[in-house]
């Protein structure tokens, strides 16, 4: 089984097993980063003190350490790790065990020393092919979001770590004659990092050897300009040679020859993708919404591709439902289907569309690096075929856009919490919660007919404490299945009393707390913050809730529809919005973390940024 594995290279994520694992609040996540940073070494109170909270330490710091460690074990042990081993207590401290590959910076350096090596012993290519693997574990910002000084210092020794390595990367492929394909790269990079003139340097190169002589030489000029407003300096002399040289057209700046092109693979014959996941057998309700899904799907849509998006709250039953709907119509697609599960995460559409690519038969060596060139590549790989895209759990609809197919013999089912009508889906289903009639059907076609039907008030009070949440029920239900001697009553009196039914709601892999944590750490900052603050209304208005937040009404508004879209918060009617129960007890918990002593977070931002300035939560 795949051990605890941690990544800093961006968000702070924490996986056990395969299995993603809540790495909790941004306090929690800075003791995590700063144990993983050390694996193998004992961290003493003391010292967690000053790498989390330097001078800003509470008298109770001890106490505090001690509570986001507990928390830190419960996570890996709930996922099925030995807690005690991997998170041991020692001399004084605590020391986190890590295999070779269990940090992704680690893995990182690894690899960059690797790189190092190929290029010392003339071996370019392999130096190529490992620098940018390691420069591939990036998922964003080193320790995004996570407070501290340790995790600021962190913060820049990596990301000045990042930027060597990919400026030595990008030297490697000029000299191997891509100057072509890395002038796109090259002008994002100066962008972001005006004042590198090294990055300058190689971009002049890139156009120079490209026959944009002018356009090199404009670079040099804006860089001069730049640098003159921020620093009040120079170009450094390496940079001024380069321009010169340009300008004389110097002979030792001809492009070198393009790496040979590999050899012709020879392709195996090869079968229609079927990367849909097992539907499960004791699917319940919905029986409407996945007809239509699936007559949706396979009808025809002259005009483009149809889209269908399912959306809906955490545990509602997307996923369900889109698998049932996609299994139901796969034989009209008979040229394959495509899967991603995309978890609202940070991953690249570059990534998965070269996992699709290769699916539909493309050579893995020959796929473009950029995601536009892969997106091409990948429209026209579909262009005459009968596949079906389903594309779970997305964020929202920039994370879509790459992954649709161009015409109009593909179909395309995406599910998510926001509804993304910016897709102009051809249909749009959005999930509310079961009827009271179904949930108990749901228990029984889980638990057994006959077990529920004997004890119908406790199967009705199971399912309105779960309140009528496909995730909830299946948990409580294959909770019944797996404890025979249980009455139904047993577990419905578990589950009435509010401060332990989010624990009561878990069994093996599959706890409710966990997924919504998942989509808490998701949220903006000042959307998390909210959560208690609204959850102690249980419902309000615009106006309540601006009184709760401390915001304006405006503020407040646009942060409940943020809620709503991020399928935290339900707006039954115009003017009120609403908690799901279970998402109220969750979002209520979260209160001690915001007032545990020393938390390093925002408050409320009194003028909220809106989708598309909203940062989001580590």
């Amino acid at each position: 089984m795949e051990g605890l594995r941690v990544c800093v290279l961006g968000p702070v994520r924490l996986r056990f097993g395969g299995q993603e694992v809540a790495a909790g609040s941004g306090q929690r996540q800075a003791v995590l980063a700063a144990l993983a940073l050390r694996a193998g070494q004992v961290v003493t109170a003391d010292d967690m003190a000053r790498l989390v909270w330097g001078e800003s330490a509470p008298a109770s710091v001890g106490a505090v350490v001690r509570n986001q460690i507990s928390r830190l074990r419960a996570a890996i042990g709930t996922a099925g790790g030995d807690a005690a081993a991997i998170l041991a207590s020692r001399a004084g401290g605590y020391v986190l065990e890590l295999a070779d590959h269990g940090l992704d910076a680690t893995e990182f350096d690894l690899l960059a020393s690797t790189a190092r090596r190929h290029r010392e012993d003339g071996e370019l290519l392999a130096a190529v092919r490992c620098s940018r693997e390691a420069l591939a574990l990036w998922t964003g910002t080193a320790l995004s979001g996570v407070p501290g000084p340790d995790a600021e210092r962190q913060r820049e020794r990596l990301a000045r770590r990042r930027l060597t390595v990919l400026e030595d990367c990008l030297e490697l492929e000029l000299g191997l004659g891509r100057h072509t394909r890395l002038i796109e790269e090259l002008t994002a990079l100066t962008a972001e990092h005006p004042l590198r003139e090294n990055l300058r340097g190689q971009l002049m190169t890139a156009l120079y050897r490209t026959g944009q002589q002018a356009e090199a030489l404009d670079v040099f000029a804006e860089t001069r300009r730049t640098l003159a407003d921020e620093l009040g300096v120079e170009p450094g002399p390496e940079l001024r040679q380069l321009q010169r040289r340009i300008l004389c057209a110097d002979p030792a700046l001809t492009p070198p020859s393009s790496e040979p092109a590999p050899a012709p693979v020879v392709a195996p014959t090869h079968q229609p993708p079927a990367q849909l996941p097992t539907d499960v057998g004791d699917f319940t309700g919905r029986a409407t919404e996945a007809e239509l899904i699936g007559n949706t799907l396979v009808d025809d849509h002259p005009s483009g591709t149809a889209v269908v998006v399912v959306s809906g709250a955490v545990g509602v039953g997307k996923t369900t439902l889109a698998v049932r709907a996609a299994r139901t119509v796969r034989a009209a697609f008979p040229d394959g289907q495509l899967y991603a599960k995309l978890d609202g995460t940070a991953d690249e559409p570059a990534d998965i569309l070269a996992g699709f690519l290769r699916a539909l038969g493309e050579p893995a060596g020959e796929l473009p690096e950029r995601s536009a060139e892969r997106a091409r590549r990948y429209r026209t790989a579909l262009t005459g075929r009968r596949v079906l895209v389903v594309l779970d759990g997305a964020r929202d609809e920039e994370q879509v856009r790459h992954l649709l197919p161009g015409g109009s013999s593909c179909a395309v089912l995406v599910t998510g919490r926001a509804r993304m009508s910016g897709l102009a889906p051809t249909l749009a289903v959005h999930l509310g919660r079961l009827a009271p009639e179904e949930s108990v059907e749901f228990l029984s076609a889980v638990a057994g007919r006959s077990r529920i039907a004997a004890e119908p008030a406790a199967a009705a009070a199971i399912a309105a404490a779960c309140g009528h949440l496909p995730l909830a029920l299946r948990v409580a239900a294959t909770k019944l299945a797996a404890r025979p001697a249980w009455s139904v009553a047993a577990i419905a009196d578990r589950l009435r009393n509010e401060n332990r039914r989010l624990g009561e709601l878990r069994v093996g892999d599959l706890a409710v707390e966990a997924e919504l944590r998942l989509a808490q750490q998701r949220l903006p900052n000042d959307l998390a913050d909210a959560l208690p603050r609204l959850a102690a209304l249980r419902d309000c208005s615009p106006q309540e809730a601006a009184a709760a937040l401390g915001v304006t009404e405006p503020t407040a508004t646009r942060i409940l529809e943020h809620l709503v879209d991020a399928g935290m918060l339900d707006a039954p009617t115009l003017g009120r919005h609403r908690f799901h129960d279970l998402v109220r007890l969750f979002a209520l918990t979260t209160a001690e973390d915001l007032s545990a002593p020393g938390q390093d977070r925002p408050g409320l931002v009194h003028s909220h940024r809106g989708e598309s300035g909203a940062q989001p939560r580590p």
